[in-house]
């Protein structure tokens, strides 16, 4: 069976518009990144984790001496209980896979194209 003139010019363009999107995952660049830390840097940084370690230690000391009660064994529950969910879990594999969507999209058109 041989092919209308419109029928190539369109496979044409599809082909053409295929390789786009693939290129478009293959795509990269450099990442040159950030120039090497200096030690001025490095030693500012320390600083201020010793520093913020120090304060939570000296936070926690000062809330122990004025503790009167025992706190083993006591947690505390972080979330609320009494959440009512209202929507029900999704099983889209395509939700957030924009390019796989595409694709399945894609697949879907030419499966109907060609019957």
């Amino acid at each position: 069976m041989k092919m209308s003139e419109k029928e190539m010019a369109f496979l044409k363009e599809y082909r053409s518009l295929e390789d786009l999107e693939r290129e478009k995952g293959i795509k990269f660049f450099e990442c040159i990144g950030d120039p090497p830390a200096t030690e001025e840097f490095v030693e500012g940084i320390q600083v201020k984790r010793q520093n913020f370690i120090t304060t939570k230690q000296n936070q926690m000391r000062t809330k122990d001496t004025h503790r009167f009660s025992t706190e083993i064994n006591s947690d505390k529950v972080v979330v609320p209980t009494d959440v009512n969910i209202v929507t029900l879990p999704k099983w889209d594999v395509f939700e957030n896979n924009h390019f796989a969507m595409r694709k399945r999209l894609v697949d879907i058109f030419l499966k109907v194209a060609n019957k």
